[in-house]
Parts: C-alpha cells; sequence; structure tokens
C-alpha cells in the first residue's frame, strides 16, 4: 500500500500571481500543494515537494476543484483519471478532456513564490449548486438526477445566476422539451444560449464539496409518481397539444397520484378541453391547479413518443 500524505499549505502573508508569460485566462493558486513522499499519476512522476497549481482557465474551474482532484488523482490506486480526465505526463497537466480549457497544470516550486494580483481573475461559475432530483431530460438532452454548476457565457450586467437558476428551472418544467424564443440550446456541451454567444449558461456536474444551493428540481412539495400515463393517441386539452407517448406526472399540495391520473384522464376526455372549476391549466408547463394560486395539483411531461 502507498503512503502519501498530502498537505494544502497556505503561505501566511504571500499568494502567487500570474506566472510569467502565462495567458490571462491562467491563474496560479495562493499556497502550495504539497506531495509528502514520491509519488506518481501513472506514467506522471511527482517527487515529494511543494507543487505550484496552475488553472488553464479561472473562468473554468477553481483552486479548491483542482487542489481537490489533484488529491483524487494521487489516491487513485491504478493512476487511472476517471472520465473524461486527460493527463499529460510531461508538463504535468490535466484537462477535462483532450483539446479543453477546463483543467490545471502542476508545477515544482523552487523558490519564493511571487505575489498575487490584488484582484485575481473573476469566475462565471455561479457559486453553491443547482439540484436535479430525478433523472429528467429537456427535449432529447438528457440530465441524471445529481448537482450541477451554473456557469455563465460570460460576466454581463444582462444575465446573472440567478436568471441562470431561474431559466433552467422554467426548461425543466416545460413539457415539451421545446425552449422558448430566442433560447437554443447545444445538447454536445449543455450550453443554453439566449440569441447570443455572450448570454446564456451552461451545466456541468458539480465535483465539489461544500457550497451553498442555488437552485433545486423539483421545487420542494413536489413528487414524481413512480409509474408513467400513457396517452394513446395525438390529444389536446385546450390550447394544450398533447402528442401521443408515454408522460412522467408530478403530483403537489397532497394530490395522490391516483388522483392525478384520475384527473388527467378526464380533462383529456372532455370533448370541448374545458376544466370543470375550479382548475386551471398553464400550457407552458403543463401544469393543472385546483384554482389559481393553489399548490394542490400536477403536471405532466413527455418522456417519450
Amino acid at each position: 500500500m502507498r503512503r502519501l500524505v498530502l498537505t494544502l499549505v497556505s503561505t501566511a502573508a504571500i499568494a502567487l500571481g500570474f506566472a510569467p508569460g502565462a495567458s490571462a485566462a491562467e491563474y496560479n493558486c495562493p499556497g502550495t500543494f504539497e506531495v509528502l513522499h514520491n509519488d506518481r499519476i501513472g506514467s506522471m512522476d511527482l517527487p515529494a515537494g511543494p507543487y505550484v497549481i496552475t488553472l488553464l482557465d479561472a473562468n473554468e474551474i477553481g483552486c479548491s476543484e483542482a487542489s481537490r482532484l489533484f488529491t483524487q488523482f494521487l489516491e487513485d490506486w491504478d493512476g487511472v483519471l476517471p472520465r473524461p480526465w486527460v493527463a499529460d505526463p510531461a508538463t504535468r497537466t490535466f484537462r477535462e478532456g483532450r483539446g479543453s480549457s477546463i483543467g490545471f497544470r502542476v508545477t515544482p516550486s523552487s523558490g519564493p513564490t511571487p505575489p498575487t494580483p490584488p484582484h485575481p481573475p473573476s469566475s462565471r461559475v455561479c457559486p453553491g449548486y443547482f439540484t436535479v432530483e430525478h433523472n429528467d431530460r429537456i427535449g432529447s438532452f438528457r440530465i441524471p438526477a445529481g448537482r450541477y454548476h451554473l456557469i455563465l457565457l460570460s460576466r454581463s450586467t444582462r444575465f446573472s445566476c440567478a436568471a441562470a437558476s431561474r431559466d433552467f428551472t422554467r426548461f425543466l418544467q416545460d413539457w415539451d422539451g421545446v425552449l422558448p424564443r430566442p433560447w437554443f440550446l447545444d445538447r454536445t456541451t449543455g450550453t443554453f444560449i439566449r440569441g447570443s454567444l455572450q448570454i446564456g449558461f451552461r451545466i456541468r456536474p458539480y465535483r465539489t464539496n461544500g457550497g451553498n444551493s442555488n437552485g433545486r428540481y423539483p421545487a420542494r412539495g413536489e413528487e414524481r409518481c413512480p409509474a408513467t400515463f400513457r396517452v394513446q393517441h395525438n390529444d389536446s386539452i385546450g390550447r394544450l397539444k398533447l402528442p401521443r407517448g408515454n408522460y412522467n406526472v408530478w403530483v403537489s399540495g397532497g394530490l395522490s397520484c391516483a388522483g392525478s391520473t384520475r384527473l388527467f384522464a378526464r380533462f383529456l376526455d372532455d370533448f370541448e378541453g374545458v376544466l370543470p372549476g375550479p382548475w386551471v391549466l398553464n400550457t407552458t408547463t403543463a401544469t393543472f391547479r385546483r384554482g389559481r394560486g393553489s399548490n394542490v395539483g400536477f403536471r405532466v411531461k413527455l418522456l417519450n413518443r
């Protein structure tokens, strides 16, 4: 068994600054990371001593996350990094996928470290995390249950972390997975764009411990029914068009899954599409509530056709 002790040593009064010749996005983390015994990660040799951690892009990853990942990689018994991470042993660089700007580099520290600038680069990563309680999807874009970073496309006064959390919740609630104009979803990168490449956000699995929640889906008090509801033919309830297929049903306010199923079938059977009082329908989220402002009701979401 390997014996290694890892310690993150913070300097008392000075921190690290930009490395000479580094690009504007690179940033040297304060303090040094101490490897107390000769070690390795795969074919990468890591002699005992202090290391400077350099973020490849401070807008994409933080120092605490890089430190945690470096610890995890050192502790891994076989030196095989978890996907999608890859390592370059020659430069001691770790990237979240080949060619990615998300990552960090470790460099042996041979002497005093230069002072850090008074204001390190600002990050577009929203504080905390957004929780998706159940496996879900937005159209064909699958979103497994878990915690997610919300990352702004740019630091703009026109779009904030609060707006990203609010819009992500709204997109998850949308029953058919079609984003409202001018929003566009790049499923490859998990990026939500509002008409401009500078306005919007992307999501990434949350990999650090701690932090406060900046969103939760579904909202507390809302529960997904274990079974799905099958709409046999293309149908509609008023202005809400419901293609044939399987639907998830979410209940709230104490309404039971069996009760919501009976109500949904009843609403579909009504040929005029007029809900009986006091029921009201929000066609954007396919939500049925027992009166305006009531939390008693259910919503449906197309799972597949």
